[in-house]
């Protein structure tokens, strides 16, 4: 199973809506996190319309932490769920609920990267909605668990001008671990202007998914807008199922060429 970073530059939003996009149509039990380090709560705020969370989330993951717990142990308890039905199981970890906790969750990312991870290897696939990369990047340890990275852009020139400038940082943590981890791009807005193969090539990264520009189908994910009829089968959540399969589909061969390695001979 698999562990899957979403990111994205400043001035290019999208990330949060297309990670629960993805959630919400991913084809396992999935977990989604929120460890994006500017808290905003949209997705409390939003999709699940100001539902109280009861303190799980983040906060309780430091208290284990501070603790000396076990947080593999506990992390479900401290979820809540995307939906009501149980298959796939699709579950929500809060983010932080106060800027100021950001800095005291520096010791915290090893030890919840190790349990995300774990629970990968459980079972439960994981979606980290790792929100903005700072200037020096991503949590390493977040990333030294990942199987994937995608890095969400608007195809705008604007848009593509914060990617320019962050994604290389991205680029450059992973060639610092001592495995290599799949770097892609998800496009929000195709051909508004540029279009994925002029993208791709300029930034010398697969292009993963396209995904329409449909601010009102968004507005459900984002803000908890009213669903239209037939919401789940409409084109952007197909596209959203579409991305989720594809992405498994390429981790799951970069796991079978590992383990072909480990084995001494190439996957073929």
């Amino acid at each position: 199973m698999a562990v899957l970073v979403l990111a994205a530059g400043p001035g290019s939003p999208g990330v949060t809506t297309t990670a629960l996009g993805m959630a919400l149509t991913w084809p396992h039990d999935v977990l989604l996190a929120d460890c994006d380090r500017e808290p905003s709560q949209s997705v409390q705020a939003g999709y699940l319309r100001g539902m109280d969370h009861g303190g799980r989330g983040l906060a309780a993951i430091a208290r284990l932490h501070r603790e000396d717990r076990d947080i593999g142990a506990d992390l479900l308890r401290h979820t809540v769920p995307l939906t009501a039905d149980d298959t796939p199981r699709r579950r929500y970890l809060p983010g932080l609920a106060q800027p100021a906790s950001v800095r005291l969750f520096d010791l915290v990312w090893a030890d919840l990267a190790d349990a995300l991870a774990g629970l990968a290897g459980r079972g439960t696939d994981v979606i980290v909605d790792a929100g903005r990369i700072g200037r020096d990047g991503l949590p390493m340890d977040l990333l030294a668990r990942a199987d994937a990275v995608g890095i969400v852009t608007r195809t705008s020139l604007r848009g593509l001008a914060a990617t320019r400038l962050y994604a290389p940082i991205v680029a450059d943590q992973l060639r610092q671990l001592p495995t290599e981890r799949q770097l892609g791009l998800v496009l929000v807005g195709a051909n508004r202007p540029y279009s994925s193969g002029e993208i791709s090539a300029q930034f010398g990264l697969p292009c993963w998914a396209e995904l329409e520009w449909s601010p009102t189908l968004a507005a459900v994910l984002s803000d908890g807008a009213d669903e239209p009829r037939r919401f789940t089968s409409r084109s952007l959540m197909n596209q959203f199922r579409a991305l989720g399969l594809r992405v498994a589909e390429r981790i799951e061969h970069q796991q079978a060429d590992e383990r072909a390695l480990v084995r001494g001979r190439p996957n073929a």
